[in-house]
């Protein structure tokens, strides 16, 4: 077959070079999209590695990907302008829209860090609760941006989007106030910690003829759950506890003291009563020998001799339990030793005309 050499160099001679040179500088632009990997890798391997974190490691891994992108936008916008065509805010705006996922996985990158430093400096439910919700909304405002910003570059009146937006979120507050003054209450009870699970603190919203404290199960960001020792589950808004003070029973240690007030009659042997509650008290299980009970004396009554013990023992939830074996004990045992315990008496008189 004899070929034409004459036609061929013609085909060639009209051909464009500016066709030739954005050709060139898309295999420029895709050859130089391989480097950003080679780099990461070096950047790695000489630096990277010999830190103690992978923070940085993660996150240059993230960013081989964007700045492929980055090059290749570059030289499709660049052999566009060759051929006389500006798609400059068209590539532009895709190559956002194409980057809002990679910075919003760079930025989970660093907040799982943060997350995961958090929770071996600190007992908090913090890394548990909050930064997960904070991670989800700082991915959900990388996309929002990114839309805004395509938007712009394509010459979409953004004002009236973000205007819209706003009062669309505004509409959402005011709708949901209550929920939102929950969360941010959740919030404060999580980083001021005025009790976690598993404490048990007295309520102050138990139904009537039930009991008035319980046990923690669970802090959520909208309304926290409370146990009570009658198995009763309360489920209480956040913002109702944090309007409330806090008595918390275990925050401290288990152990409490407990005061039991006793009332004698001024009659009575104030020291033989003061021997059989000490006596008693030491002999009651649940009681801590240190530091020993004592009995105090409070005031004198308007018909009796107020006395009050008090104790230690090591399991604040045994509190009532064993406040009322003392009093059954010292009761009994009054009455043995002849130790009266003065009631209120009234005495009616009738006159006859």
């Amino acid at each position: 077959m004899v070929l034409d050499i004459q036609a061929i160099q013609a085909e060639v001679i009209a051909v464009s070079p500016r066709v030739l040179i954005a050709l060139a500088i898309l295999f420029l632009g895709y050859i130089a999209g391989k480097f950003p990997k080679r780099l990461i890798k070096w950047l790695k391997e000489n630096f990277a590695d010999k830190t103690e974190t992978d923070l940085d490691d993660s996150i240059l891994d993230a960013l081989r990907i964007p700045s492929k992108y980055t090059i290749y936008a570059i030289a499709v916008i660049l052999a566009a302008a060759q051929l006389g065509i500006d798609i400059k805010n068209i590539v532009v705006a895709i190559l956002i829209l194409a980057l809002a996922k990679p910075v919003s996985q760079i930025t989970k990158i660093v907040l799982d860090y943060v997350e995961r430093d958090l929770a071996k400096r600190t007992e908090s439910k913090l890394d548990d609760m909050v930064l997960p919700l904070i991670n989800k909304t700082v991915s959900f405002l990388v996309y929002v941006f990114a839309l805004i910003m395509a938007l712009d570059q394509l010459g979409i009146e953004v004002l009236p989007f973000v205007a819209g937006l706003g009062i669309v979120g505004l509409a959402i507050g005011l709708a949901a106030k209550d929920s939102i003054a929950n969360v941010i209450a959740g919030i404060f009870i999580i980083i001021d910690r005025p009790f976690v699970v598993g404490d048990r603190i007295e309520l102050w919203s138990a139904p009537k003829q039930a009991a008035t404290w319980g046990d923690v199960m669970e802090i959520g960001l909208r309304s926290t759950k409370i146990r009570t020792t009658d198995n009763i589950l309360l489920v209480i808004p956040n913002s109702e506890i944090g309007r409330r003070d806090i008595i918390n029973y275990t925050a401290i240690s288990p152990d409490i003291r407990v005061r039991v007030p006793i009332g004698i009659a001024y009659e009575a042997d104030a020291k033989k009563a003061e021997k059989i509650v000490l006596d008693i008290a030491k002999n009651t299980e649940g009681i801590l020998k240190d530091p020993e009970p004592i009995v105090v004396m409070q005031a004198f009554g308007a018909s009796s001799i107020d006395l009050e013990l008090r104790a230690w023992i090591g399991n604040a939830r045994n509190r009532k339990n064993i406040m009322s074996t003392l009093s059954k004990g010292i009761k009994t045992e009054f009455d043995k030793q002849g130790i009266e315990i003065p009631y209120l008496r009234r005495h009616v008189i009738l006159e006859k005309d």
